[in-house]
């Protein structure tokens, strides 16, 4: 496995933000880590001037503000991952019992303005918000190499139809959850994760119960009782298609 992040440039990033312009709650992040992006103006825009107006504020905070740092991320982040690199390398080993040491060498992590980071898995591509030091870019990176390994070992098993894997479906939902499972039943990932003690996974499936018992805790003793990732991918998977209404109920 190796990974290597890169500054795709200023267009990738406002091409990554204008991805959650629908998403109210997301686009707030972004007015307030750029309050120079004048609000009013942008919604007052046609579509077609949206994307210029944000390319030219971003434009102008990369030259002014952010080059020389951003900079500085590319070299610190690509370091520090390779201090880890063989720690994660075993312990994805024993989470998914393959030997990824040989394969997953194309994975790429965007250095972007974008404080919401999404992730790619037909390309093996996720973002990082510059502003994140190198151990919170690493945590990320975690979170989103979970879902790269665990994807292509559940495709593996079940041969399903890969667009079943992104939101709104019951596949993506459940792999977002056991990111939690699989990091806390291994000190090598979840103590390099600055993020692992305030949450790894999304904050409402620490908030979720199904019968009076969180989730999380269902589904990690359910991890730690499985003879290997498959089983508890079909047990897992089974579970959540059971109890789908009560886990889309606590999603809203």
């Amino acid at each position: 496995m190796d990974l290597s992040y890169i500054f795709p440039g200023v267009d990738y990033s406002v091409d990554s933000i204008l991805l959650f312009q629908d998403d109210g709650q997301w686009w707030d992040v972004l007015f307030y880590f750029y309050p120079q992006i004048n609000r009013d103006k942008f919604d007052s825009l046609p579509t077609s001037q949206q994307k210029t107006y944000l390319r030219d504020i971003l434009q102008k905070h990369y030259n002014d503000n952010a080059k020389s740092e951003i900079d500085n991320k590319v070299v610190k982040y690509n370091a520090h991952w390779k201090l880890h690199k063989n720690q994660i390398e075993d312990a994805f080993y024993d989470a998914f019992q393959c030997d990824i040491k040989d394969i997953f060498n194309d994975v790429v992590g965007n250095i972007t303005f974008n404080p919401i980071c999404p992730r790619f898995l037909s390309t093996r591509t996720f973002d990082v918000f510059y502003k994140n030091s190198e151990r919170g870019a690493l945590g990320v990176s975690l979170h989103e190499l979970i879902h790269f390994v665990w994807f292509d070992v559940w495709q593996k098993h079940f041969d399903d139809c890969a667009d079943e894997y992104e939101t709104p479906h019951l596949k993506w939902v459940f792999s977002e959850m056991v990111v939690d499972p699989i990091m806390r039943h291994d000190r090598r990932l979840k103590d390099i994760n600055p993020y692992f003690d305030d949450g790894c996974a999304y904050e409402c499936f620490y908030l979720m119960s199904v019968n009076n018992i969180p989730i999380l805790d269902t589904l990690y003793k359910m991890y730690v009782g499985s003879k290997n990732v498959v089983e508890f991918m079909e047990q897992g998977y089974a579970y959540c298609n059971k109890y789908e209404h009560e886990i889309r109920t606590q999603m809203q």
